[in-house]
């Protein structure tokens, strides 16, 4: 738990994180009109970008591939120096937009969390350097930088407070972890920042041709763990009739994240998000609980 003396840092932290991630939602959002600009290039060109400078990576740092499981837990571990760090981080998040923008499979629920993990990481050894702080308490911050990331992009403060409080399983970081997501929250807002999910929703329908609503009131983000015998269960999403007004926006199995596409076969324990508006999360949420939780049959 931090001492009240760092709350001072956790306020700046978070203003810098909601900085961050409206640059995030911009600068991904522009790397994909940079696609719809290149001519003629066609969905195979698009995949190759991506492609080329995995391969790079690959051959220069391999470590940067992947999930980037493996980079928060050496960063946990301070087992890099600053500038190791930073450059981590700007190639993690150039690598994160060239990728999600060329449609290529993946997504960005897990890497914006490691993004906001690596700014977290600078800000604690920054902190360490000029504040004097604690070294001990480094962790902390990339805990919250995580959750106050994910606030600043996504606009879903409760939910990222969730999932860092279900990551570390304990209630001693609730009140800073509460602080700077709202500060995230406020300081992304106030830059007029649209969560990125509303954004490519928004993209997704123009594309398509329909109609594009503005006035439905917040996007609530929500996850729901497939049961053992629920109604979708080994199911492909294409065969499931989902509740209106509900957008999948990834499947969560084991520590990979699945774009959801209509031949993706969900199994037992797969956790799915979903966003939905705020005026239909109600509904929405009572029949996503029916179909994820476990149905039993009773014989008479």
């Amino acid at each position: 738990m931090l001492p009240q003396d760092y709350y001072g840092l956790i306020v700046i932290l978070g203003v810098i994180l909601g900085v961050m991630g409206a640059f995030y939602n911009w600068f991904t959002l522009y790397v994909q009109s940079l696609y719809k600009k290149i001519p003629k290039i066609g969905t195979f060109g698009k995949l190759l970008i991506p492609f080329i400078m995995a391969g790079i990576l690959g051959l220069v740092m391999p470590d940067v591939l992947g999930s980037g499981h493996n980079l928060v837990e050496e960063l946990t571990s301070h087992e890099y120096i600053f500038g190791m760090v930073v450059l981590i981080f700007v190639i993690r998040f150039i690598f994160s937009a060239v990728s999600f923008g060329s449609g290529a499979p993946g997504g960005i629920f897990f890497p914006l969390l490691v993004l906001g993990a690596f700014i977290g990481g600078i800000f604690g050894m920054v902190g360490v350097k000029v504040f004097g702080m604690n070294p001990d308490y480094v962790n902390n911050f990339v805990l919250l930088a995580m959750a106050g990331y994910f606030t600043a992009i996504v606009r879903a403060p409760l939910t990222g407070i969730i999932l860092i409080f279900e990551m570390t399983g304990s209630v001693s970081q609730m009140l800073s972890l509460s602080v700077i997501s709202i500060v995230a929250y406020i300081v992304a807002t106030l830059m007029k920042s649209k969560p990125i999910y509303e954004s490519l929703l928004e993209r997704l329908l123009e594309k398509n041709g329909e109609p594009v609503h503005k006035d439905r009131g917040e996007k609530i983000l929500d996850q729901f763990s497939v049961m053992f015998g629920s109604p979708v269960a080994n199911k492909a999403i294409q065969d499931v009739q989902w509740p209106e007004n509900c957008l999948l926006v990834a499947i969560q199995r084991g520590g990979e994240e699945i774009i959801p596409r209509g031949k993706t076969i969900l199994r037992p324990s797969d956790v799915i998000v979903t966003m939905t508006d705020e005026r239909d999360s109600g509904a929405v949420y009572d029949k996503m609980e029916n179909l994820c939780k476990e149905h039993t049959a009773h014989i008479f």
